[in-house]
């Protein structure tokens, strides 16, 4: 079985879950095509931080390669491939134009669509509407699975992917003023004051783009509301991972904020994966 992944690098410990489960040995990771060099470089540096995630066992049993689809194509026929992962990562920086996330979500099913059995998308709407996600997804011809809540509604974003949506209502109910923290996030966002403009932009969408460059008012936001930073952790080398520790402290000293220890999870998407191996 072929296995599409359309994934934001966020969701790398998912992924690499995911990965493992399927039992595979081998993993493309897809370049744009036609060949754009500033576009193939860019990408090729996006794989290169997410599959970290499964540097270890990308040593020993997974065989990994970057191949446009057309490359793709060729190398399962010419091998007589049975069963792989065909991913495509997406820069975090897409999640602050959702409807651009959108067209690179719809573009990327196109291509992936010849080649596999099924996609799992790696995503919340991420400042999209259910209604817009939902015809995305139905367009493709090849069965596309999403994590979800338990009541069929597709999740709002990659925390609540992480604890699950009645876990981060939880939590809000607690505190309101919560900011929440994953593992791939804090290494690809060090700094706080970045942090906190990306996850604006995230939650502002595409109506409100002007709200990540007013770095005062986000300030006064963040000084204001926020009184705590959830770090999520989904191991114990996580809980032990010293940048990422650092990282943390570092945002909540700045913004003055408690932090609260919260483990993570990736049974949404191994969730997925089963129903898309189940269609």
């Amino acid at each position: 079985m072929h296995i599409g992944v359309i994934t934001c690098e966020i969701l790398r410990k998912e992924i690499g879950a995911v990965i493992r489960r399927a039992g595979v040995d081998r993993i493309f990771f897809l370049l744009p095509e036609p060949n754009n060099l500033a576009l193939t470089i860019l990408t090729k540096k996006v794989n290169e931080r997410f599959s970290s995630e499964f540097a270890e066992e990308a040593r020993t049993k997974l065989k990994s390669k970057e191949k446009t689809i057309t490359g793709i194509k060729k190398e399962i026929r010419a091998d007589n491939i049975n069963d792989s992962v065909i991913i495509r990562v997406l820069e975090l920086q897409l999640h602050d134009y959702p409807d651009k996330l959108l067209a690179e979500i719809k573009a990327c099913l196109k291509t992936m669509s010849p080649v596999v059995d099924f996609v799992i998308l790696g995503y919340g709407l991420c400042g999209s509407t259910a209604g817009e996600m939902e015809r995305v997804i139905e367009e493709v011809e090849v069965p596309v699975v999403i994590p979800r809540d338990k009541k069929g509604a597709i999740l709002n974003n990659c925390i609540e992917i992480a604890l699950g949506k009645e876990k981060v209502q939880t939590l809000l109910r607690e505190e309101i003023g919560t900011f929440f923290m994953t593992p791939a996030g804090a290494a690809l966002i060090k700094e706080p004051q970045v942090i906190l403009e990306s996850s604006v932009g995230i939650m502002a969408g595409n109506s409100k783009r002007s709200a990540v460059s007013d770095t005062r008012r986000i300030m006064k936001i963040m000084e204001n509301h926020y009184q705590r930073v959830v770090k999520i952790c989904y191991s114990e080398a996580d809980e032990d991972d010293i940048e990422y520790r650092k990282t943390v402290d570092k945002f909540a000293s700045t913004f003055r904020l408690e932090i609260k220890n919260v483990r993570g999870s990736s049974k949404l998407v191994l969730e997925a994966l089963e129903e898309g191996r189940g269609i």
